[in-house]
């Protein structure tokens, strides 16, 4: 896939402190990409700088090949975003707001503002004003306006936050469609660990204003060893037969069931232990690591949680 996004070793320096610290990655078309990381880690300082309202101290984004730094309105004419909330007239309809913001555009045509109003959902709602709307409709009326000039790149800063589940469920599928069916690159900054799982197809974690990681999400759920749930009748007797015999297998007691994290190869060789020392094995079950389980795993490793 092509790369529509690219930063270089971007830094940005406020009142001679390091917010933002070389940061470096490439979003492709077709893909969501999160943007995970605690309040204060440095997500809405990035997107600052990738659109624009905020200079680089350091490095360079480039957006479509062309240079923020160099070319900056050829850069964001292929962007649209929504940094923290969108802001909307209230006293007018929710297309009145549209055609406002076409004024502010070349070439939006009315046939244009009909497709983006249909493509988000709203058909049935866009003539009544927007004091009417619940919270979710004005995030997909928001959206509509960041999409009405045909950007390549959409960029959403905590897209969810304040949205009931099914308002969440609704902007969720809308950006899964755009990124599918338009093709284009949606980067979505987020600190809900289980919202992001559920959306992006890669999750950059920042923390401290540095990119520690970056992975596919299916990847990262399947990385590394595998934790798996055994039911046996010994739980105790079980776990010090474990440790004694795989010091490498971290195991707990979760009732009458053993929590053990092993590589899948050790699974047969343990449960061979287990049955030659009379313990009855029930069930052997894999358990699929939350995003929140690795984000810790991660953070940990790189020394940025205490």
């Amino acid at each position: 896939m092509t790369a529509l996004v690219e930063l270089k070793e971007v830094s940005k320096m406020i009142k001679g402190k390091k917010i933002i610290d070389s940061l470096s990655f490439t979003i492709r078309a077709g893909e969501v990409f999160g943007f995970l990381g605690p309040n204060g880690a440095g997500k809405t300082t990035t997107i600052r700088m990738m659109v624009g309202l905020m200079k680089l101290t350091e490095g360079d984004i480039v957006i479509c090949g062309h240079s923020i730094q160099k070319d900056f309105e050829k850069a964001v004419r292929h962007i649209g975003a929504i940094v923290e909330n969108p802001e909307m007239y209230k006293f007018l309809t929710g297309y009145q707001n549209l055609q406002q913001y076409a004024r502010m555009q070349k070439g939006i045509t009315k046939e244009r503002i009909d497709e983006v109003v249909q493509l988000v959902g709203l058909s049935d709602r866009i003539h009544d004003k927007v004091k009417t709307y619940s919270l979710g409709m004005r995030q997909r009326l928001g959206i509509a306006q960041s999409l009405l000039h045909g950007p390549k790149i959409l960029i959403l800063d905590e897209p969810t936050n304040g949205l009931d589940p099914a308002g969440i469920k609704e902007i969720r599928q809308y950006i899964r469609d755009l990124a599918e069916k338009e093709g284009m690159a949606v980067i979505v900054s987020s600190h809900l660990l289980s919202e992001m799982e559920m959306m992006c197809d890669r999750i950059g974690i920042i923390q401290k204003g540095r990119l520690i990681h970056v992975q596919s999400v299916r990847d990262w759920m399947n990385d590394g060893r595998e934790a798996y749930s055994i039911e046996v009748d010994h739980a105790d007797t079980a776990a010090k037969l474990t440790t004694a015999s795989f010091p490498d297998i971290r195991v707990k007691i979760a009732g009458k069931s053993l929590s053990v994290e092993a590589d899948k190869e050790q699974i047969p060789d343990l449960v061979r232990l287990l049955a030659s020392k009379n313990i009855r094995v029930y069930e052997v079950k894999l358990l699929s690591k939350t995003l929140e389980e690795r984000f810790l795993e991660i953070t940990e490793k790189q020394g940025a949680v205490s």
